[in-house]
């Protein structure tokens, strides 16, 4: 129970730094996709990347003890695996690693990769994505990830990344671009996946802090409801002892008194 205790202070005090932090990522992330948005539309020349090979990004957690958490995000992605043709998997956490090792699919694995996401981080695992996807003659980027919703709802979520799709025209697209929009495009989409990869793993993160923390909690009242249990048992045993004890004495008296 003081190790559980423990563990859940340890996960409520990180919970603070890092969640503050999401709420920057996610505003850094919509900044991102309204100038991809404007670059995508005010290039014409863009490539039209298609094709049926895809990578898949796994983001789960280093450590475990949080519940049900990263079994989810497996769920998900194992889904994904199953109706996609995914030609090579890049895991970020040792779980993701551990569960896809025996996959027989190829894996770039980021394990102890961080504590606290940052931006170097992400363009690191962009770096290696392009790398992979370029060698693989692949297209297609799928991420799975957890989505923070609220502390007790962290619901795992599959996102496609590449081939841009789903932008709606702005509706007031007259943009200069400096550098040209086609060299524009290519560093934008770029600093748009930093982003997203960002997201996700600062996402995951701070799912995977409450996670830990309802866990704890909840182990930590369990672990204290037993106490009280075998406490009562073992009461229970003692004032039995002590009754036959004084059984045996009276009897003992009553025999010597003839």
């Amino acid at each position: 129970m003081q190790i559980t205790r423990a563990m859940e202070m340890v996960a409520r005090a990180k919970i603070n730094k890092v969640q503050k932090g999401l709420k920057f990522v996610r505003l850094y992330e919509r900044a991102m996709q309204r100038a991809l948005t404007r670059a995508y539309f005010g290039d014409t020349n863009h490539p039209k990347t298609g094709g049926e090979k895809d990578i898949l990004l796994v983001v789960s957690s280093d450590m475990g003890l949080a519940g049900a958490f990263n079994a989810e995000i497996m769920k998900a992605a194992e889904r994904e695996v199953e109706k996609s043709d995914i030609v090579h998997i890049v895991t970020v956490g040792i779980k993701a690693e551990s569960y896809f090792k025996k996959s027989g699919l190829p894996i770039t694995a980021f394990s102890h990769f961080y504590d606290t996401p940052d931006l170097d981080e992400a363009a690191i695992i962009v770096d290696d994505i392009v790398d992979v996807m370029e060698d693989k003659k692949a297209s297609g980027l799928k991420m799975v990830f957890s989505l923070f919703k609220n502390p007790l709802a962290q619901m795992p979520k599959t996102v496609r990344l590449l081939p841009v799709e789903d932008l709606q025209k702005p509706d007031n697209d007259l943009f200069d671009f400096e550098p040209e929009v086609e060299v524009l495009y290519k560093d934008v989409l770029n600093s748009w996946l930093v982003a997203k990869v960002l997201q996700g793993l600062y996402e995951t993160k701070v799912g995977e802090l409450f996670s830990r923390q309802t866990a704890m909690k909840n182990a930590t009242e369990n672990a204290k409801s037993m106490i009280e249990q075998l406490t009562l048992v073992r009461n229970k045993l003692r004032q039995s002892n002590i009754t036959q004890e004084i059984i045996e004495v009276v009897n003992g008296a009553e025999a010597l008194n003839g």
